[in-house]
C-alpha cells in the first residue's frame, strides 16, 4: 500500500507558489505545468551525471559527481537525502574523493536497509599519463561504498568492485529473478569500435565478492545499458543504449533473465552519444528520458511506450532553452516512480547543478492531465 503522507505536507503543497526564478537552493517548487522541481545546491563548480534512488522510508536520495571540470583531480562523489514528507533537499556532502583521480557516474542501489553507492575512478586530466579533456577513460575503474544506517547518513570508505581497466558503471541494478544483482555495465578503454556493454552478475548480494559477466553481443559502439523487467516475475528483459556513433538509441531482448541476449536492433529514437536511461512504471508502461538529437542536449525528453520498447506513443518536453542562441545542456537523465505513482526524474542542468523534477502521474506525459 502506498505510504500515507502527513496533512501538513498536503497542506503545504497547495500553497506552494509557481516558481518563478532558479534559486540553486534545493526547493521543491510547483511549477505552472504541474510539476515540481528543484534546483540542488552545487558543491562545486562543475555538477553531472546524477542518480535518483528511493529508499526503504520513502525518503529519496540522489548522488551526483562535483568539482572543478570533469576529468579533473579531486572531482568527488557527493549525496543528498530528501526526507519523506518534505519539500527540501538537505545539503549535499562529499562521500568519495581522492586526490589525482576523477570520481564519475554514481549508481545508487537500495537494498532493504542498506544502501550501495557504485562509482568509477579514473586518472585525472593533465597528469604524467594522461592529457585528455576528461581524464583517463582507459584506466577507469568501479568502486563502491555502503551505507547500512537506512539514510545514507554515514558510508564505508569506498573499495574496489570492478578492477578491468575501462570498466565503468551508469545505469541502475536490477533483481533476477532468483534474487541476484544484475548491474549494467560498459568497458570504455580503446576507440570508440572497442568500446561495448556487459551485464554483471552477483549472486551474494556483496559488491567486493565475485561478479559473473554476460555479454551483449555485437554491442560494439554500444554504452551506458538500461535495462528493465517489463511484466514482474517474467524472465524476459529489455535493455536500451546510448550509441557512441550519435545515430539511435539501440535496443535488445533477453528471454532467460539476462544470460543470453538478442542482437540489439535500432529504434526510432535518435541518440546524441549521451546518457539515457529507462524504467517500468506501474502501469506496465516503459518511460525512457534521453535528448532527442544527434548532436544538442537540448531538449530533454520522457517518452512513454506500451509495447516494451519496439514503438514511443508519446512524448513530452522536460527542459528546453528558451533563447535557441546559448549552448547549454540538459543530460544525463535518471528516473524512477515512487508509491504515489509520481515520477521522479534527475538531470544536469547545464553543468551549473542537478536539477530535480516530479512528475505528478503518467497522464501529464500524455498529456491528458
Amino acid at each position: 500500500m502506498p505510504r500515507a503522507q502527513p496533512l501538513w505536507f498536503f497542506m503545504m503543497v497547495a500553497v506552494l507558489p509557481a516558481t518563478t526564478g532558479k534559486s540553486f537552493d534545493g526547493l521543491l517548487r510547483r511549477t505552472t505545468d504541474g510539476r515540481y522541481e528543484a534546483y540542488m545546491k552545487p558543491p562545486y563548480k562543475s555538477n553531472h551525471a546524477s542518480f535518483i534512488e528511493r529508499l526503504s522510508n520513502e525518503d529519496m536520495v540522489i548522488a551526483w559527481f562535483s568539482g572543478s571540470k570533469e576529468g579533473e583531480s579531486n572531482v568527488a562523489i557527493v549525496f543528498a537525502r530528501l526526507p519523506n514528507g518534505t519539500l527540501q533537499w538537505m545539503n549535499p556532502r562529499t562521500v568519495s574523493q581522492r586526490p589525482g583521480y576523477s570520481n564519475q557516474n554514481p549508481v545508487l542501489f537500495a537494498d532493504n536497509n542498506t544502501l550501495f553507492l557504485f562509482h568509477t575512478q579514473q586518472k585525472a586530466s593533465f597528469t604524467s599519463t594522461c592529457n585528455s579533456d576528461v581524464g583517463s577513460e582507459d584506466s577507469a575503474q568501479v568502486w563502491a561504498l555502503v551505507s547500512t544506517d537506512g539514510k545514507g547518513e554515514k558510508f564505508t570508505k569506498p573499495k574496489l568492485v570492478l578492477s578491468k581497466a575501462g570498466s565503468f558503471d551508469r545505469n541502475r541494478i536490477i533483481r533476477s529473478l532468483k534474487n541476484e544483482w544484475l548491474f549494467p555495465t560498459y568497458f570504455a578503454g580503446g576507440s570508440s569500435k572497442d568500446q561495448h556493454s556487459i551485464l554483471m552478475e552477483n549472486a551474494k548480494h556483496d559488491p567486493y565478492s565475485s561478479w559473473v559477466g554476460h555479454a551483449f553481443p555485437k554491442s560494439d559502439y554500444l554504452v551506458q545499458p538500461s535495462v528493465v523487467r517489463p511484466v514482474p516475475g517474467k524472465p524476459n528483459l529489455v535493455v536500451f543504449f546510448r550509441d557512441r556513433r550519435a545515430g539511435n538509441i539501440y535496443r535488445a531482448t533477453s528471454p532467460d533473465d539476462g544470460k543470453t541476449w538478442t542482437t540489439p536492433t535500432k529504434t526510432t529514437l535518435p541518440n546524441n552519444n549521451s546518457g539515457i536511461e529507462a524504467n517500468v512504471l506501474k502501469s506496465g508502461r516503459i518511460a525512457l528520458v534521453y535528448n532527442p538529437t544527434h548532436h544538442a542536449r537540448d531538449p530533454l525528453v520522457i517518452s512513454l511506450s506500451e509495447d516494451q520498447g519496439k514503438s514511443w506513443k508519446y512524448t513530452r518536453t522536460l527542459e528546453t532553452s528558451s533563447s535557441g542562441k546559448n549552448v547549454v545542456e540538459y543530460s544525463y537523465p535518471s528516473l524512477l516512480q515512487d508509491t504515489m505513482a509520481r515520477i521522479h526524474v534527475s538531470y544536469t542542468y547545464n553543468r551549473e547543478t542537478v536539477k530535480h523534477v516530479i512528475i505528478p502521474n503518467e497522464q501529464w506525459i500524455m498529456k491528458t492531465y
